[in-house]
């Protein structure tokens, strides 16, 4: 007869084996790691420190990973955003000895440590433009708002003699910047 049959006690096992699995796999905590995170608004420049940072938990996988925030801010970063590789930088470029540094729009794609060109146009006395070495201290950021009205320069280091005429030019709006090859 039909009753007497035994239970199906393997399947009821099995089925409660996948109902407890996908309990667990749907009810356990995800993987997390610590992230850093900008607790104050950073500056392009700024040199990092333990005060600069919050931490923050995040899924693994979600941002690049960085394990120790340390060296300075490539990109102007707002208070609540992620350090991300692509903004920190551990190499300082040093100012060469004697050199000034100054604010200037720079081309696309330049990096610390290059060599630039800043041609000072002429203002009406002169008739030849004036050309004066540089090198790309801290660039501009490459994440700028392609709407922003002025976009934001970038740092160079210009000789200290040619400072004071080149602070002029850039004053007036009269230079132009030219990327050369990258420092070795």
């Amino acid at each position: 007869m039909y009753w007497f049959r035994r239970p199906p006690y393997l399947r009821w096992t099995a089925a409660a084996l996948l109902i407890i699995t996908a309990a667990w796999l749907d009810l356990r905590p995800e993987p997390v790691v610590l992230q850093p995170f900008a607790a104050v608004d950073l500056v392009a420049g700024t040199t990092l420190d333990e005060t600069m940072v919050e931490w923050r938990s995040i899924p693994i996988g979600f941002l690049p990973r960085v394990h120790d925030p340390q060296g300075i801010v490539l990109h102007s970063v707002v208070a609540g955003e992620p350090l991300v590789p692509s903004v920190l930088s551990t190499q300082r470029i040093p100012v060469p000895e004697g050199w000034w540094t100054m604010e200037v729009q720079l081309p696309a794609g330049a990096v610390p440590g290059q060599n630039v060109r800043l041609i000072l146009l002429p203002d009406g006395a002169e008739e030849i433009p004036r050309s004066v070495p540089g090198l790309v201290i801290i660039p501009a950021p490459s994440d700028q708002d392609p709407l922003a009205i002025e976009p934001q320069p970038g740092l160079v280091a210009v000789p200290g003699d040619l400072a004071t005429i080149t602070a002029a030019a850039i004053a007036e709006g009269r230079v132009s910047a030219i990327l050369g090859a990258e420092a070795g």
